[in-house]
C-alpha cells in the first residue's frame, strides 16, 4: 500500500458509465500528485493509496467521491444589464469566470430569458458515476511538482458541492472586464429610472 503524503505518478483512463472515454493519460500524460492532499478526486486518491507500484486496477467511483452530486443551488440567475456583451453569450456552451484565488470557474449558459441569463456552475461531470483504469507507474521524490493536465479530468480536485460564492465570482468577472462598482451603480440607476422606481 502507498503511504499518505507520498508523491506518485499514475497512468489512467476515465470512462462514463456507458463506456465513453472522457480523459486519458495517453493524451495528457500521467498525473503526478501527492496522496491524501485533495489534489485529485477522492475516489482516485483512495484507490491509489490501496495499490502498489506497477499494479493496475479498475475502480468505480460514485458521484459523491468524484465531482459531487448535481446541485440546483449552483444555477445562478443574472441580470443581463450587468453582463458585458450579453447579446453574444453562447447558450448551451461554457464561459469562464474568475474565482477568489484567480482560478478559472467555468459556467454553462443554460438560457437567456426575460432580461436574465441562467448560469450553471456545476462541474461538467457533477452527478455522474465514473470508472477509472489506474496504474501506479512509480513513486516520486517529495519535491517533484505535479504535472498539470486537463481541468476536465482527474486533476481537477474533488468537487465542492456547496453553492458557488456568487457575488465574489461574478464581481471578479466584472473587474476583469474593466467594469467598476461605479459603472454597476450607474447601470442600476438607469434601470430603476426606466422602471419608474426613481424620478428623473
Amino acid at each position: 500500500m502507498i503511504d499518505k503524503y507520498q508523491y506518485v505518478r499514475v497512468a489512467y483512463t476515465g470512462y462514463l458509465e456507458d463506456g465513453t472515454v472522457f480523459d486519458s493519460s495517453e493524451e495528457n500524460g500521467p498525473m503526478e500528485f501527492q496522496t491524501y492532499c485533495g489534489q485529485v478526486i477522492q475516489g482516485i486518491d483512495d484507490a491509489v493509496m490501496s495499490m502498489e507500484v506497477g499494479q493496475n486496477e479498475r475502480v468505480r467511483i460514485p458521484a459523491e467521491f468524484a465531482y459531487g452530486v448535481y446541485d440546483e443551488r449552483n444555477i445562478q440567475k443574472r441580470d443581463l444589464a450587468y453582463v458585458p456583451n450579453a447579446d453574444q453569450l453562447p447558450v448551451g456552451q461554457y464561459i469562464n469566470f474568475v474565482g477568489p484565488a484567480g482560478q478559472k470557474v467555468p459556467a454553462k449558459v443554460l438560457k437567456i430569458e426575460d432580461g436574465f441569463v441562467y448560469l450553471d456552475f456545476n462541474h461538467k461531470l457533477a452527478g455522474k458515476n465514473l470508472v477509472y483504469d489506474l496504474e501506479v507507474v512509480e513513486l516520486l521524490p517529495k519535491k517533484t511538482r505535479r504535472t498539470p493536465i486537463s481541468s476536465y479530468g482527474a486533476m481537477a480536485r474533488t468537487a465542492d458541492t456547496s453553492p458557488v460564492q456568487e457575488e465574489l465570482v461574478f464581481n471578479n468577472f466584472l473587474d476583469n472586464m474593466g467594469i467598476t462598482p461605479e459603472d454597476v451603480a450607474k447601470a442600476d440607476l438607469e434601470r430603476r429610472k426606466r422602471n419608474g422606481e426613481v424620478e428623473e
